[in-house]
């Protein structure tokens, strides 16, 4: 039996009459009517994690966020930009960026995201009180709008993995610290889709609407990553099934993604593939070609291991490491690491200091570092693991 429907439409362009048919298309392919925003708020969350250009596909594309914003105006909806970047406020997150002016020219409320509410979920598994930014409690319904991306903790950062934002600033930082491993981690992220659905007394309706067509690979979600061609633009009121869907046509193994993983297990909606209905096109029409996984290592992405000893964390973990010549000493690394483990270059040194004591390899620096001047620099054991 099919318990969720996930629209694939092959896109190439985000030339904006071409994303206004293709979003249409999209919700009429999931079966939701745009009337249904007629005089609602609409909660619209992009990823906005570094101000970045639009074709290094770090950030939701700003023409895409466009599209979305004036389908919710014409059919009668307010729009409210609501996203918490990483290190930067999401004001000058705007002003670097094309979303400032697209804001500005398309009205749009622009949600004060230092404020705080708490959402409440007693099925949470880690966390049963999750602090979301306050203006989702002012909004009807969402509008959730991810970038596909590759990932170094997560394999992917899709449609879960982009409500992560909801949670303001450097909260976001807190959890990594809180829990440092995939596993723990994307059980988190399962909480927290939980809690956006059923924790505002009433359920919250949330629309899925991805950008892949211009996604990310190798080392991603950051300048690290890699711009590259996947041609689509997928839709789902079931974010799990969606992220399962865009994983697959990417090429890549869903088996790693632990959204996936544990949304299916968690049963939100669809609880396997064969649950799964896609509608639209076939994965073979996307004509891109498959995406290149985050290099990662045998354990710091996606398998756990009873390590005792820091030690032999640090000879068999990847670990990051800032290249000297490319790194500018900005210290945005310093800034966002949930560890305290990164200080400020030794005197006469070009680059900053890590203690890999205290580093729990949650990638956040090389995520935000404007230069892509981090790299993960293999532990010495790792032979062992490869072989």
């Amino acid at each position: 039996m099919k318990t969720a429907t996930v629209s694939l439409l092959r896109c190439d362009t985000y030339a904006p009459e071409a994303l206004d048919a293709a979003l249409r298309a999209s919700l009429a392919n999931i079966g939701f009517d745009p009337a249904s925003f007629s005089g609602k708020r609409i909660a619209v969350k992009p990823n906005l994690l570094i101000p970045a250009a639009a074709d290094r596909a770090i950030t939701t594309h700003p023409e895409f966020f466009r599209a979305a914003v004036r389908l919710i105006k014409a059919s009668g909806g307010t729009p409210v930009l609501i996203e918490s970047p990483s290190i930067h406020s999401l004001e000058r997150t705007l002003k670097k960026t094309d979303f400032g002016r697209i804001v500005a020219e398309e009205n749009v409320e622009v949600a004060d995201v230092e404020k705080t509410g708490t959402l409440v979920y007693e099925a949470g598994r880690k966390f049963k009180r999750i602090e979301i930014c306050e203006a989702f409690f002012g909004c009807d319904m969402s509008v959730n709008l991810p970038k596909f991306k590759t990932h170094g903790l997560t394999y992917i950062t899709a449609a879960v993995k982009n409500l992560f934002g909801a949670i303001p600033g450097l909260g976001k930082s807190k959890m990594h610290v809180k829990l440092p491993g995939p596993n723990e981690f994307c059980d988190f992220l399962m909480d927290l889709y939980g809690a956006l659905h059923e924790g505002f007394g009433k359920p919250m309706e949330i629309i899925h609407l991805m950008d892949a067509i211009l996604a990310m690979e190798g080392e991603g979600p950051g300048t690290a990553g890699t711009a590259a061609p996947m041609n689509a633009v997928l839709a789902s009121m079931d974010a799990v099934a969606l992220d399962w869907v865009a994983v697959t046509a990417a090429g890549l193994d869903p088996k790693k993604a632990y959204t996936v993983v544990k949304g299916f297990e968690r049963g939100f909606g669809a609880r396997s593939p064969e649950e799964i209905e896609i509608v639209g096109a076939k994965m073979a029409d996307l004509g891109g070609k498959p995406l290149s996984p985050s290099r990662g290592s045998f354990m710091s992405n996606m398998v756990r291991w009873p390590f005792t000893s820091k030690r032999f964390k640090n000879l068999s973990i990847d670990r990051p490491l800032p290249r000297e010549g490319i790194c500018t000493l900005c210290y945005q690394c310093m800034k966002i690491c949930p560890g305290g483990a990164i200080s400020k270059a030794a005197e006469g040194a070009k680059r900053p200091t890590y203690d890999y004591d205290k580093c729990i390899r949650c990638y956040c620096c090389m995520e935000v570092c404007p230069e892509a001047a981090i790299e993960k620099k293999r532990g010495a054991l790792q032979w062992l693991f490869r072989l």
